[in-house]
C-alpha cells in the first residue's frame, strides 16, 4: 500500500464525487481531509454522513462554502446552514433515519442493490402502537 500526501489524495476526488465522511457532530471527522477538498475548492459533492456537524467544523465546513450538492444524512439539526441550503433549494438533502442509513452502507458494502425495512405506523413518542401479530410480512 502507497501512502500520499493529503493534498495529492484529494487531487484523485473530481468533482461531483460522492464521500461518505466518518464522525459524529464534527468528532472523529477527518478535518485535514475536509480542510483540503475546501482548499481545493472540490465542488458539487455528495455526502454520506451520519451529519453535517455545526458550521466551520467538519463537514460543516464543506457545506459553509458551498461544496455540498447533496447531503445523506440522519441528522442536519445541529447546522443552520444545511438547513437555509435546503430551504433555498442550493443543497438537495435526503434524511434517512439513522438505522436505515447504516443498513443501506451496510447493504451497498455486501454489493446488495436495496434494503426493505419496517416502517412504524402511528408512532407515539417512539413507541410501537402497531400490533406487530397483525403485520404481514412479506413471502420468503
Amino acid at each position: 500500500m502507497k501512502t500520499v500526501p493529503v493534498q495529492e489524495a484529494v487531487a484523485m476526488i473530481p468533482e461531483g464525487a460522492t464521500l461518505m465522511i466518518g464522525g459524529f457532530m464534527g468528532v472523529g471527522t477527518p478535518e485535514r481531509l475536509i480542510d483540503e477538498l475546501v482548499r481545493q475548492e472540490k465542488r458539487n459533492l455528495t455526502v454520506i454522513a451520519n451529519d453535517t456537524a455545526i458550521p466551520g467544523r467538519g463537514i460543516g465546513k464543506l457545506v459553509s462554502k458551498g461544496l455540498v450538492s447533496r447531503t445523506i444524512a440522519s441528522h442536519i439539526g445541529l447546522n443552520p446552514e444545511t438547513q437555509k441550503q435546503m430551504i433555498d433549494k442550493k443543497m438537495i438533502v435526503d434524511l434517512v433515519p439513522q438505522g436505515t442509513l447504516i443498513e443501506r452502507i451496510r447493504a451497498g458494502g455486501c454489493g446488495l442493490g436495496g434494503v426493505l425495512t419496517h416502517r412504524r405506523r402511528h408512532c407515539r413518542r417512539g413507541r410501537q402502537t402497531e400490533d406487530r401479530r397483525q403485520r404481514k410480512e412479506l413471502p420468503a
